[in-house]
């Protein structure tokens, strides 16, 4: 399933740290503080386990989101994508 992980995170090195996990993970990054990418339940459980630990009692938030890849293809998109953002990620739709 692809996994949507998105933050808003004050501390410019827990924001750094969690991007770093998310990369790690495979996942590609679509906006500043936006990842999606293909994962497994178990790879899923170890992602949430890694930014638990890295995000500590930092201020902000980090959702993940688990997306079918039927509901992924409604995805809209307007502009242009993110300059890191890959194939890998899952199907651009502008």
């Amino acid at each position: 399933m692809h996994t949507l992980v998105i933050y808003d995170i004050t501390e410019d090195d827990i924001r750094a740290r969690i991007s770093d996990i998310c990369k790690r993970f495979g996942l590609a990054r679509i906006q500043k503080s936006a990842f999606l990418g293909i994962l497994n339940s178990a790879a899923r459980k170890e992602l949430a386990a890694a930014l638990r630990r890295a995000f500590d009692d930092a201020k902000g938030n980090i959702q993940i989101y688990v997306i079918c890849r039927a509901d992924l293809s409604l995805r809209i998109i307007i502009g242009q994508p993110y300059e890191e953002y890959g194939e890998e990620a899952g199907e651009v739709l502008v």
